[in-house]
């Protein structure tokens, strides 16, 4: 195992019960060079302590401030993407099972708190989790006060990191200032926070169960599109619903909003960072966001496959006009109707063309209203173009000008393998 240790007292406290346990571990040291020598006095310390405790110690220094200027991050921020990015390459690199951190109770309590004031969720009420995939915090079971009484009474020797005590820092503010008064109104707030979070820790298991049969009985996958049943988000509370659109970046307020506009505000749409939200007649269609502008393909008679990173067709000729595909997914066109090379794009405002069985010509912005398309599939929808002329809105119709007929001698036939 990997510890993390700072130089301060939890993890070396962490230090001592891992070496009198007979654990085999290794120290990873992190000098973000934010306090000057202070910050090196403390690479200098654990190098000692990992000498004294006769096991391998990993440092790496960071120009954290930099880090966290070119990623326009506040600076614990970017410490905690340096700290956690260079202990997965050590992981990897060294074959470590585990990575502890020193976390305890108190930290737990802290980031309740903290979490509270910002506005979270389930997971951000119920404290820090003792193991999350190889990430492991033995110490959680501990508050700071049997910490440092276990360190007194040991006799060993830490240091103090200064910045710990200005409360220009939110955490430290909660620290110094929130905790103490709350303690006044509860002296064993620590253990009693360590009950409630407990019982929300398993409050959250029983929330993800829902979520998991929610997803196992409303959502189905077309490509890339998830289809969620209207009649099944409506019947569950909004934190189930907020839980299960978690991971498209859809936070509480909108799952609000979705939830309010479930019966009157078909094609409405809700975005998050990377996906899109459309409310349909019955679904509820989450689609990731596309980035830059569909491109134009050329298809030439010899052309057997054609991709424009959202439909991707095969093509190729034939001579046996009978046998001609009738599925929406595919097209048989009259060969000798066509002018190459073909033009596979996305469909623009003002197309028009002559679907299947009719006369009169019909915009494809109307077509797709009569089709009953959802707002953002609309946005990926592609034509086939012959000198000018639409004869396939893909995926959906003919036009019945290049249909194959009695008399054709030729047709020319694509078949869509994705649909993104």
């Amino acid at each position: 195992m990997l510890l993390a240790v700072s130089g301060g007292v939890d993890s070396v406290v962490l230090v001592r019960l891992f070496k009198d346990a007979g654990f085999n571990f290794a120290i990873a040291h992190c000098n973000f060079q934010l306090r000057g020598l202070e910050s090196d006095g403390d690479e200098v310390f654990v190098r000692e302590l990992a000498q004294l405790n006769n096991v391998s110690c990993f440092v790496q220094s960071f120009d954290t401030k930099n880090y966290a200027a070119l990623q326009g991050v506040s600076t614990q921020m970017a410490a905690r993407d340096l700290r956690y990015g260079w202990f997965s390459d050590l992981m990897a690199e060294h074959n470590f099972k585990y990575i502890a951190t020193a976390h305890h109770l108190d930290d737990s309590l802290e980031t309740v708190l903290f979490n509270l004031t910002k506005g979270t969720g389930i997971a951000g009420l119920r404290g820090i989790l003792p193991k999350k995939n190889n990430l492991i915090r033995p110490l959680l079971f501990a508050s700071k006060e049997n910490i440092l009484s276990f360190a007194r009474q040991k006799g060993l020797q830490w240091r103090e990191d200064s910045s710990n005590q200005s409360t220009k820092y939110s955490r430290n503010l909660i620290r110094h200032e929130v905790i103490p008064a709350l303690k006044k109104i509860n002296p064993s707030m620590v253990t009693t926070f360590m009950q409630v979070s407990q019982r929300l820790e398993g409050t959250e298991k029983v929330l993800q169960q829902r979520v998991d049969q929610l997803r196992r009985e409303s959502l189905t996958e077309q490509g890339e599109d998830l289809y969620l049943l209207k009649e099944k988000i409506a019947e569950q509370p909004a934190v189930v619903i907020e839980e299960l659109l978690k991971p498209y970046g859809y936070n509480w307020q909108q799952v609000q909003e979705i939830l309010n506009g479930l019966e009157g505000l078909v094609g409405k749409m809700f975005l998050s960072g990377s996906y899109q939200l459309n409310i349909d007649r019955s679904h509820l269609i989450i689609s990731p966001l596309k980035k830059g502008e569909i491109g134009e393909q050329y298809i030439e008679i010899n052309e057997e496959y054609v991709d424009n990173e959202v439909v991707k067709l095969r093509c190729y000729y034939s001579g046996e006009p009978k046998n001609f595909l009738k599925q929406k997914h595919e097209a048989s066109l009259d060969f000798d109707c066509l002018k190459f090379p073909l033009k596979l794009r996305k469909w623009v405002e003002g197309d028009a063309f002559r679907p299947l069985g009719m006369r009169g010509k019909k915009k494809i912005s109307d077509f797709m209203i009569d089709e009953k398309i959802p707002l953002n599939l609309k946005e990926r929808v592609c034509v086939i173009e012959s000198a000018g002329e639409v004869v396939w809105v893909v995926g959906h119709r003919v036009d019945d000008r290049f249909k194959v007929r009695p008399d054709t001698k030729r047709i020319f036939n694509m078949v869509m393998l994705q649909n993104d």
